[in-house]
């Protein structure tokens, strides 16, 4: 019986297997069976289990020293956001008409043009005010002659008066005189101011400068007082409106920085109006947003989406730049110091939302854990590095 050295068959364990089975043999005469079936299935064990030396004389690490930066995670606020649907308003909105009873004379814009303040976008047939005007400023007339024939009598009395030439009921009658033609002269003047007001409502004008989206009459159409005849919007800045349940409306102040989307361009703003009443049909609560819109390019009725801060938590989170893929894994490379070598270590993780150019971690990475800041691609797991 020869047996093989451990060095050149395998474990200790199968030689002596083997070994067994040829001493059986020898006792018996006989060749066992078992014999095939043992030298089938340790055969390819010995090839695989051959002695590979020992352990201590394996290759050492050749590969390269990287150098990385590392930053230490830490648990960071995160607040999480609420996105709501909002609408786009304008800022100013009118809708002018006049005080007269006529028919429109001239409409001198239409839907879509833009209009300056004071601008006349129709007038209304005022033959009737201008014919007042005129009848009052007749009044004026014969009310300044009245007045001038009054004063000279005063005059002429006082030096009567003075001359004992004139009884005193005399004078009293001039200066009575006088004050109701002064009297007379000044109701006149103000039925002229009265008149030219009138005849100047026969101009509806605009109150701001903005632009025209709704013209509601033609030529011809009569116009009713308080009936409104345009709208006018100004929309050179845009408020931006939404409706939010009362559970969020508790949470969020007037100043808080809200996240607003429309047709897929954001904006960062600030809370200006949070309505303190709620809506009783949906009981939300209308919170504004206020956005400069110096091209016009936002326009009344949009749809848009407002993003609003809610509750606040701690979370782990990392830059976007530290994420390694591997196919449909994601992971991170971290520090680690093993028998005094700094190698790099890679952790398979969970990712949650992102925000900000950093993304939520949720299984595999632990606070104080050192983060590989933008790994290099030539790194690899288990490689020695230098922190820089």
């Amino acid at each position: 019986m020869t047996s093989l050295p451990e060095s050149s068959c395998g474990p200790k364990r199968v030689c002596l297997a083997m070994n067994d089975l040829e001493m059986r043999e020898m006792r018996t005469g006989h060749r066992l069976p078992g014999r095939a079936l043992c030298v089938l299935v340790l055969g390819p064990l010995l090839l695989l289990a051959g002695c590979h030396g020992d352990p201590a004389e394996r290759r050492p690490d050749d590969r390269p020293t990287v150098s990385v930066r590392v930053s230490t995670v830490g648990e960071t606020p995160w607040r999480e956001r609420l996105e709501v649907t909002a609408g786009v308003l304008p800022i100013q909105r009118a809708a002018p008409g006049t005080v007269l009873m006529g028919r429109v004379e001239q409409v001198l814009v239409q839907e879509g043009d833009r209009v300056t303040k004071g601008q006349t976008l129709a007038r209304i047939q005022s033959r009737d005010v201008a014919a007042r005007l005129a009848q009052a400023e007749a009044g004026v007339a014969a009310g300044r002659a009245m007045e001038s024939n009054a004063k000279l009598m005063l005059e002429r009395m006082e030096r009567l008066h003075s001359r004992d030439a004139a009884s005193q009921k005399n004078l009293d009658d001039a200066v009575a005189g006088y004050a109701s033609a002064a009297a007379g002269l000044r109701a006149a003047e103000e039925e002229v101011e009265a008149a030219r007001v009138a005849l100047s409502y026969a101009d509806v004008t605009s109150p701001f400068a903005g632009l025209v989206v709704e013209k509601r009459i033609e030529v011809g159409d009569v116009a009713a007082p308080g009936m409104p005849l345009f709208v006018i919007e100004d929309v050179s800045r845009v408020k931006v409106e939404a409706q939010v349940p009362e559970s969020a409306a508790l949470l969020l102040e007037v100043g808080d920085a809200v996240e607003v989307e429309v047709r897929g361009q954001s904006a960062e703003a600030r809370l200006t109006e949070l309505i303190p009443a709620a809506d009783p049909r949906s009981r939300t609560f209308a919170v504004r947003s206020v956005l400069d819109n110096p091209d016009g390019r936002l326009r009344s009725g949009m749809f848009a989406r407002m993003r609003l801060p809610g509750k606040e938590w701690s979370v782990v989170a990392v830059p976007l730049p530290s994420i390694v893929r591997r196919g449909p894994l994601t992971g991170v490379f971290v520090v680690r110091d093993e028998d005094g070598v700094r190698r790099s270590r890679l952790r398979w993780v969970t990712l949650g939302r992102e925000r900000e150019g950093h993304v939520e971690v949720l299984t595999g990475l632990r606070p104080d854990d050192r983060l590989v800041l933008d790994p290099p691609g030539e790194l690899e797991d288990g490689q020695t590095v230098e922190v820089r």
